[in-house]
């Protein structure tokens, strides 16, 4: 369903044309040639953040083995350092300034790194973007990982489940608190529903940023108990 808040951005989209967030170019959102210049990081365990290559056999970004039994994300994939300029400046775009067609932008990278690091998923995967709590994305008016996943759904052509899970808690948010602290504020605060929709498959969690993991640690933690085969953990920055 198109809300107000969104509808009014498709037209200011198309009232005032897009700017390269990194040159102030007009054109595009990220133009061709900063895109070409963006420091993408190599796939890294998502509990200790050691570089993982792979092999045949086992996927890039797979979580390493001393930290295997301290998490329940099986990989993670995450482009980008949050402090690297443009692409912190496309996330607060999208977020705060609601400009919903920056999503395809960001989808658009996740995919390009994907084929740069043959990053392949089961046939029977599913893409599930974090939610946020009813009341914050109503007063929001969106959810910019929702807006992501679709568009990274549809390259992908895999399909994508934004109801399964719930934010159940409007926690307050994470950087509210110490690291230490994050994990205990975002404990129960996930519910899955319909868990056989997710039962005995892979699950693509998208979510925009990775600090600490703990949202995403949680919410994986909820999906497995549920039934999930394996639970990769994809962000566009960290």
């Amino acid at each position: 369903m198109i809300t107000f808040s969104l509808l009014k951005s498709e037209i200011l989209d198309l009232l005032f044309p897009p700017i390269c967030a990194k040159c102030q170019k007009e054109g595009k959102f990220l133009c061709n040639l900063c895109e070409k210049s963006l420091i993408r990081v190599p796939p890294k365990c998502f509990g200790c953040g050691k570089l993982s290559p792979g092999t045949r056999r086992i996927p890039q970004g797979r979580t390493c083995l001393s930290c295997r039994d301290k998490t329940y994300i099986y990989a993670f994939i995450s482009p980008f350092l949050y402090r690297e300029e443009p692409v912190r400046e496309l996330i607060h775009n999208l977020k705060y300034m609601r400009v919903y067609a920056i999503s395809n932008v960001l989808a658009k990278l996740l995919y390009t790194y994907m084929q740069y690091f043959t990053i392949l998923f089961p046939k029977n995967s599913v893409i599930i973007p974090m939610p946020l709590h009813s009341r914050r994305e109503r007063t929001r008016g969106f959810n910019q990982s929702l807006l992501i996943a679709k568009s990274l759904a549809d390259t992908l052509d895999i399909p994508i489940c934004s109801g399964v899970l719930r934010r159940t808690i409007n926690t307050k948010p994470q950087i509210e608190f110490r690291a230490a602290e994050r994990r205990q504020n975002i404990i129960g605060a996930f519910s899955v529903t319909l868990p056989e929709k997710i039962k005995n498959k892979t699950v693509i969690l998208l979510d925009d940023v990775k600090t600490t993991g703990s949202t995403l640690e949680e919410a994986a933690r909820v999906l497995k108990d549920a039934g999930a085969k394996k639970i990769w953990a994809i962000t566009i920055a960290h």
